[in-house]
């Protein structure tokens, strides 16, 4: 007589049970656990939330910011500079008022970026380019804001502009009414005009790199055109650095690429160089060129190494 099989302990290790997952029951087919492949996604917690609608807070507000600049400088091409021919018969006078409405402009629109949360900026003695007279102010030109941030620290100014502006829709009205100066125009008509307005007490601004920096760059390659105007109105140089905290509206980078916080600027404006301290009259003409160029370009540079923290260029 057999004993009868006992029944078998569900806590037992051969148990189907509590089996390992490995192992399978004779004849039957293994079964995969899926939720083992699947990468779990991390939940959102608020502070990610928040920062995700941030972003898109930014990008909505930096297209309106920009819309606004656009149409800004339109409606003033069709109100305030007509007004001003009118009541203003005197050409320079004219232009001056336009300078100021236009820095008065700027300084409305970066207060504007400052409180949607788009960009900032600190700025640094400042007053040295309010109390200058028949300067030339160079600076270098990181971002798409840069002449906007600067002006809007300004009461007037005169600028070497890109041509093209002269052809743009919305601000042709303001830089015509402003008498800027196109950065194309014939070299020989260029200095002569250059020389007019700084012998009437006012100062020009002008990037020697002619264009944006290109990205992953601190400084751009400078053009000769700064140093022409130099050595031949020999006007002092007032160098203003820009600093940003992020690589974002340089040259080729779209505006709808928005940085991960809010950009944040910084003006310094350093004590003038006096042009008999920088120029070697002993040099030919084509050697003083490259010479104070290259002298621009190294100041410029040393003086980006003293970068605020954060800066991500």
């Amino acid at each position: 007589m057999t004993k009868p099989a006992l029944a078998q302990r569900p806590d037992a290790p051969d148990h189907p049970r509590t089996q390992a997952p490995d192992q399978t029951v004779a004849g039957a087919r293994p079964v995969r656990d899926t939720r083992a492949d699947k990468p779990r996604k991390p939940r959102k917690t608020p502070s990610r939330q928040a920062r995700g609608l941030n972003w898109y807070w930014r990008l909505f507000a930096t297209g309106f910011a920009f819309c606004s600049f656009g149409l800004g400088g339109l409606l003033m091409a069709l109100t305030i500079f007509p007004a001003m021919m009118v009541v203003l018969q005197n050409r320079a006078r004219r232009r001056k008022y336009a300078q100021f409405v236009i820095c008065r402009g700027f300084r409305l629109f970066t207060w504007m970026l400052d409180i949607t949360g788009v960009a900032g900026v600190e700025a640094h003695n400042v007053d040295r380019l309010r109390t200058a007279r028949g300067a030339l102010i160079i600076a270098n030109h990181p971002t798409l804001l840069d002449v906007v941030m600067i002006l809007s620290r300004m009461d007037r100014c005169q600028c070497v502009v890109k041509h093209e502006l002269f052809r743009n829709p919305f601000l042709f009205g303001v830089v015509r009414a402003a008498g800027f100066i196109r950065n194309d125009d014939n070299p020989e008509n260029l200095i002569v005009q250059a020389r007019h307005h700084l012998a009437a007490g006012a100062n020009i601004m002008i990037f020697p790199e002619g264009t944006r920096t290109p990205p992953k760059c601190k400084l751009g390659k400078l053009q000769r055109g700064a140093a022409n105007i130099a050595i031949e109105t020999q006007a002092d140089l007032i160098p203003v650095v820009v600093h940003c905290n992020h690589d974002t509206l340089k040259k080729g980078v779209p505006w709808y690429r928005i940085p991960p916080s809010k950009i944040q600027f910084r003006l310094e404006v350093d004590p003038p160089i006096l042009f008999n301290d920088i120029h070697d009259p002993g040099l030919p003409r084509a050697k003083q060129s490259r010479a104070l160029t290259r002298f621009i370009k190294e100041y410029i540079l040393s003086r980006l190494k003293h970068d605020f923290a954060g800066n991500r260029t």
